[in-house]
């Protein structure tokens, strides 16, 4: 079987896939503000660094493709922040139907999407359901923050507000790419959502029945919120290897599903 990155195979490696079983994954990111101490490539690193520690730990009988980054999301929230780039959810939408249709074309009919940014889900629902739907494909998304069991590192306070930036984010940078990191920069940075969490019963980020369409200046003026300043490599490195672990489990439940 195969392991590997759509973009290292000929056409002759094609022509001789067993696409019957193989699985087409889309890693997706953003180039958008992570705060004062952390690079615009964050979504995008995470993603693509968790999918490099998933691949020695996918089994050898899967065939799995990687199909090329795509570095550019949906980040309007993050917009008045200079260096950000966003697509509209309508260009995003149709830049993914057709990379799914390509894939479509080339017989493979399982498709994941792996994503490293949380502005993305909703449009990745959107995709997976109509690829579903128009070309037959079985389809999924996931995050790689969503697999990696933060619950074991993170405290509820955290889990719940840090969410850009904080601490999560920070300490798998660390782990990643640590010499990108400005840890001279890094703090503890407050969300506006902790006083909606106090003030309303539905109202807030998250953890609340009712989400407030925010903006990242809505809730911290540095465009980050959560402890950056408490990050470690350590607790990065778990943080990856967790969510490589669980994705490279997810893979296997994934080819036993007929499409």
């Amino acid at each position: 079987m195969t392991i590997g990155y759509w973009s290292d195979l000929t056409v002759e490696d094609f022509r001789a896939l067993d696409t019957g079983r193989a699985i087409a994954v889309l890693p997706v990111g953003a180039t958008e503000q992570h705060g004062p101490h952390l690079p615009l490539s964050v979504d995008s690193d995470l993603a693509s660094g968790v999918l490099a520690r998933a691949m020695p730990k996918i089994d050898p009988d899967l065939t799995v493709l990687v199909l090329p980054l795509q570095p550019i999301g949906r980040s309007v929230e993050h917009e008045a922040f200079p260096g950000t780039l966003s697509l509209s959810a309508e260009t995003l939408i149709r830049l993914w139907m057709d990379i799914g249709e390509g894939v479509a074309k080339a017989g493979i009919r399982k498709f994941v999407i792996f994503n490293g940014h949380g502005g993305n889900v909703s449009t990745m629902d959107i995709v997976a359901r109509d690829l579903r739907a128009r070309f037959g494909m079985l389809t999924a998304h996931t995050s790689w923050f969503t697999l990696a069991e933060q619950d074991k590192h993170l405290d509820l306070h955290e889990l719940t507000h840090g969410i850009h930036g904080g601490h999560a984010e920070t300490a798998a940078m660390l782990a990643l790419a640590e010499d990108r990191v400005r840890m001279d920069k890094a703090q503890n940075f407050p969300s506006k959502g902790e006083d909606w969490a106090k003030e309303n019963r539905f109202v807030g980020v998250g953890g609340k029945p009712v989400k407030l369409g925010w903006l990242m200046q809505d809730l911290n003026a540095d465009g980050a919120s959560g402890n950056a300043a408490a990050a470690t490599a350590e607790t990065g490195s778990a943080l990856l290897d967790k969510a490589a672990e669980n994705f490279a489990a997810f893979l296997s439940e994934f080819d036993r599903i007929a499409p």
